[in-house]
């Protein structure tokens, strides 16, 4: 069920990939935790004020609350689905692609053994990527900002975004299971996950659109709620749900599906 050779040929191979956004991630919490203070706080708050803006850089005058309506709206969705999206495709739809999934299947590693390598590993990277940005996180915090940050709640927003990128990253890994070609691959296991962001991108810039929750998976990770506590479990479970369903049709699909080799 798990190749080990193949394991650490995509730990190799994608290792960049990884090391890059997981290094955007720290840079970017680093930053957040030098150059708050509430004074920051309060002058973004005064210059914003009754622009597009203001709903997404506000905050409740808290390190955490900071990072909930900043980091935890933008950067921390947008850069890891962009890494989901292009390893899911790599692993599986660009060598059906090119033609190179022959090789790989030649050998005595079976389609099950493959796309079950191919999820753990796009899983277990998303928490390496978390795990490191949480320490970062912490450290950074306690650098510049001692007793600033909420780390009970700095753990479950973590906690929180990793769930939102299991499920995002198993619509990248089904689709790359199911189409033979990148483009169609990309298009739906890509285009799905950004239109999901621009649509929460929509709703954060303007009351009046809030009906368009409904149409984005970005509504089931809230860090508002987190923050105040105010009951998130419920979408905890159906982005893990999501994302154990997704990724298990996409092993079975490649399974059982006619390949162009």
């Amino acid at each position: 069920m798990f190749s080990i050779r193949y394991f650490s040929y995509l730990v190799k191979s994608n290792f960049k990939f990884l090391a890059a956004f997981t290094l955007v991630l720290c840079a970017f919490l680093i930053v957040m935790c030098n150059v708050f203070t509430p004074e920051t706080i309060s002058g973004i708050s005064n210059t914003t004020k009754g622009t597009i803006a203001s709903n997404i850089l506000t905050g409740n005058g808290t390190l955490i609350g900071f990072m909930s309506n900043s980091f935890y709206a933008l950067m921390a969705i947008i850069f890891p689905m962009v890494y989901s999206i292009v390893v899911a495709n790599r692993m599986i739809a660009e060598p059906v692609d090119r033609g190179s999934m022959a090789s790989f299947l030649s050998t005595p590693m079976s389609r099950h053994k493959l796309t079950i390598t191919s999820a753990l590993y796009l899983i277990l990277s998303l928490m390496v990527m978390w795990g490191v940005a949480t320490i970062v996180g912490i450290t950074a915090a306690n650098a510049f900002q001692p007793d600033a940050l909420d780390v009970d709640t700095f753990l479950m927003l973590n906690l929180g975004v990793f769930l939102y990128h299991f499920a995002i990253s198993s619509i990248s890994f089904c689709s790359s299971c199911i189409f033979n070609t990148s483009k169609n691959s990309l298009l739906i296991g890509g285009g799905l996950p950004l239109m999901f962001f621009v649509i929460s991108l929509f709703i954060k810039l303007s009351d009046s659109l809030e009906f368009l929750e409904y149409f984005t998976l970005n509504t089931l990770f809230n860090p508002s709620n987190i923050v105040n506590n105010s009951g998130y479990s419920q979408e905890f479970m159906i982005m893990a749900l999501i994302g154990i369903i997704l990724y298990i049709i996409g092993i079975i699909w490649f399974e059982r599906k006619d390949l162009p080799l």
